[in-house]
């Protein structure tokens, strides 16, 4: 006589089903997780190769690089945060030599101070990228500005934002060299996914900040 096949599961059965399709769904969003960290990561690196370009591309123009601030050259209306990052963005949007330094994208241009440029002269060499006065950062795939220092400025404190508020920061440094990271050009980094700025010190072992060097 032949046995009749089920026509179900057990219950034992049916646990052990549902606990593996718990596992297999478990894996597949940490794996979407982590595909979608690499890829915002890798959008900032992109981000940040573009605006070195860019810079490059001013130095070329007018010998040096943009300035870390312009509190003391530009009549700013301003509370001292993310100076580099709008003095970058403004310096890299002027047209003074008949072009612009960067293509910004929308998506990634914030006022998040509500900063205003009163320089009616440099104003007018922005107009064609930006059609008003507002001093506006360029922000990272999450949101939070990059910091960029000019090098004579390496040493200095400045005030920028990162998630938690803003915080005081100065210029990279390497424990290999004993010196700044890009000792004679600027640096420009992210403060990466966890939005917290570590990059100024190499012993912030655990930094996630997205960095070109």
């Amino acid at each position: 006589m032949t046995s009749s096949p089920r026509a179900g599961f057990t219950l034992v059965e049916l646990l052990v089903v549902i606990a593996i399709i718990g596992v297999l769904a478990g894996l597949g969003s940490k794996m979407l997780s982590f595909a979608m960290k690499s890829s915002s990561i890798g959008l900032a690196e992109q981000e940040m190769q573009r605006l070195l370009l860019g810079v490059e591309t001013y130095q070329l123009d007018f010998g040096d690089y943009p300035p870390s601030s312009m509190e003391k050259d530009y009549e700013i209306s301003g509370n001292s945060l993310d100076e580099g990052n709008e003095s970058l963005v403004a310096h890299l949007a002027s047209r003074s030599r008949g072009r612009s330094y960067f293509e910004f994208k929308e998506e990634f241009l914030e006022n998040l101070d509500q900063d205003r440029l009163r320089n009616a002269e440099l104003y007018q060499q922005m107009r064609w990228v930006f059609g008003d006065d507002q001093l506006r950062e360029y922000v990272d795939p999450w949101g939070v500005p990059y910091v960029y220092i000019h090098n004579r400025d390496y040493g200095i404190e400045y005030s920028v934002t990162q998630e938690s508020g803003p915080v005081k920061i100065q210029a990279g440094s390497s424990l290999k060299t004993a010196t700044f990271h890009e000792p004679l050009r600027f640096q420009i980094w992210s403060a990466g996914p966890d939005g917290i700025h570590q990059m100024h010190s190499d012993e912030a072992a655990d930094s996630d900040d997205v960095a070109p060097w």
